[in-house]
């Protein structure tokens, strides 16, 4: 058991892996939005999933500055991380494009891309999140 308890301390203290669970609220939360924004709000589609991005970059700015970071939190930051997010969500949609041009439209072609896309933007989140967003000042 002792060696199990280790595990899950280093897990709890990467912080890569923290900045990925919280991801992973982000996308049930961006998701949840934009279909209850959509089918019971009857708002379009591109609003819809607009307002769904806010609500999820706010739920994982705040989750990111108590868990991933554990630095405190201002209107600036989160202006800053909404911004970068954004970048970040444009490097995925590139990135899934580009592997879908390569590959095809098959299902797994298509899931290549997701997944590549994911993984690129999550790295270059991660990466200016902790660099510009979540510095302790």
């Amino acid at each position: 058991m002792g060696a199990l308890s280790s595990l899950r301390a280093a897990v709890l203290r990467s912080q890569l892996l923290r900045f990925a669970l919280v991801g992973c609220v982000g996308f049930v939360t961006d998701a949840g939005l934009t279909l209850l924004l959509h089918s019971k709000a009857g708002l379009g589609e591109a609003l819809s999933r607009l307002l769904g991005f806010i609500g999820a970059a706010t739920v994982t700015w705040w989750l990111n500055h108590q868990f991933t970071f554990q630095v405190e939190g201002s209107a600036s930051s989160w202006l800053r991380y909404v911004v970068i997010t954004s970048a970040g969500a444009a490097i995925n949609i590139a990135c899934y494009l580009g592997v879908v041009h390569v590959l095809g439209t098959q299902p797994l072609d298509l899931l290549a891309g997701v997944a590549v896309g994911s993984i690129v933007a999550m790295g270059f989140n991660f990466w200016v999140s902790r660099r510009w967003v979540f510095v302790a000042r």
